[in-house]
């Protein structure tokens, strides 16, 4: 089920890196960025695509490296964990925001617990 799991991140993270790397006005316009200056889409093209495909990979050496498979457990439980407490407060602390910040909760809140929940199992 860890193999699956992380599999899975390593897919997501791969193609969501990949996506906002070659489609950066696409992307980042889906979500309701602008890029001002040439410098913004660059930060957005390093962390929304370098960071994602990084995270993809690392991803998919937990899943395929056994010894990493842990690492990658906590990975995935302190990340979403991290941005599904950060999203409750701005879901809670600021108004306007529509559906989206809705939608990414209810992704990355039951991500961060079947990460808790593998490791509780000792995956």
């Amino acid at each position: 089920m860890a193999v699956v799991y992380l599999a899975f991140n390593a897919v997501v993270y791969l193609g969501l890196g990949l996506w906002c790397t070659l489609d950066p006005a696409g992307t980042s316009r889906a979500i309701g960025f602008s890029f001002a200056k040439a410098a913004a889409r660059s930060e957005y093209v390093t962390v929304y695509g370098g960071l994602e495909v990084g995270m993809g990979l690392f991803f998919a050496l937990a899943a395929w490296h056994e010894p990493v498979r842990q690492a990658g457990l906590w990975f995935a439980l302190l990340t979403y964990g991290c941005l599904a407490l950060f999203r409750i407060g701005t879901i809670v602390g600021m108004d306007g925001l529509g559906r989206f910040p809705w939608i990414m909760l209810s992704i990355e809140l039951p991500m961060a617990l079947l990460a808790g929940w593998l490791l509780a199992r000792g995956a």
